[in-house]
């Protein structure tokens, strides 16, 4: 995926680990997804029915489920959050002094 920021700057999500791309997941969909992991994942593991990998790619499922995307102009720092249906919005810092990495690590 690429788009162009409203500044002109361009955003790419073509590869992994961007200091400028999150993953989020609506504090709405928080409590409900642990409790799909333990149902799904803990209590069939439990009882030895998934192996490892089965497991794993579960998690892998119940997240994207779940997750939107974010992204961040690193030029203005405008900040593009997914909603529920995959559409991007835009939302501007309030001064030119807010982190143009707020999404990147820290270390």
């Amino acid at each position: 995926m690429k788009f162009t920021c409203h500044c002109g700057h361009k955003i790419a999500d073509q590869t992994d680990d961007l200091p400028h791309k999150a993953h989020f997941i609506p504090d709405q969909h928080w409590n409900a997804l642990w409790d799909k992991i333990e149902e799904r994942i803990l209590t069939k593991l439990g009882s030895r029915k998934l192996m490892f990998e089965a497991a794993a790619m579960q998690l892998r499922i119940l997240f994207s489920d779940v997750t939107r995307l974010a992204y961040q102009c690193r030029e203005c720092g405008r900040l593009y959050l997914d909603d529920e249906h995959g559409k991007l919005h835009c939302y501007v810092p309030q001064t030119e002094n807010e982190s143009r990495e707020i999404l990147s690590d820290s270390n």
